[in-house]
């Protein structure tokens, strides 16, 4: 079963192509875990997903979630893979079969932007 469930916040505001067969939504998803270290200090660690919605579902995304916003979603694992300047490229993606509005104060990844640098580059923020 190839079965994903994820809990985070959005990084940046879904986008959504059309195409003749229906259209996909895609955004990036930040996921965060603490942990304690070896020497007992609080650790934070945020991994990125990329993240894809199909028609209907990928369309009320688009309209009612933006940047910083939580989610909780399921999905599966895919792996797409595509040429650069020559070099093969392969990237894993999540396809969302179903997601569910969360509060926005609902404590999801709250710190997470303690993992974020702080300069001045808004597009590096995951928020």
């Amino acid at each position: 079963m190839n079965s994903i469930t994820l809990l985070g916040r959005i990084g940046r505001d879904p986008e959504t192509r059309t195409f003749e067969n229906g259209s996909v939504t895609s955004f990036s998803l930040a996921t965060s875990e603490v942990f304690k270290d070896k020497n007992g200090d609080r650790q934070e660690k945020t991994e990125w997903h990329n993240i894809s919605f199909w028609g209907k579902q990928g369309e009320l995304i688009a309209k009612y979630f933006k940047k910083g916003d939580p989610i909780l979603m399921n999905g599966r694992l895919t792996y797409r893979e595509y040429k650069e300047e020559g070099v093969r490229r392969i990237i894993s993606e999540i396809v969302g079969k179903s997601f569910e509005f969360l509060p926005k104060s609902s404590g999801v990844a709250q710190n997470a932007s303690e993992v974020v640098d702080n300069s001045n580059n808004e597009d590096d923020l995951p928020f």
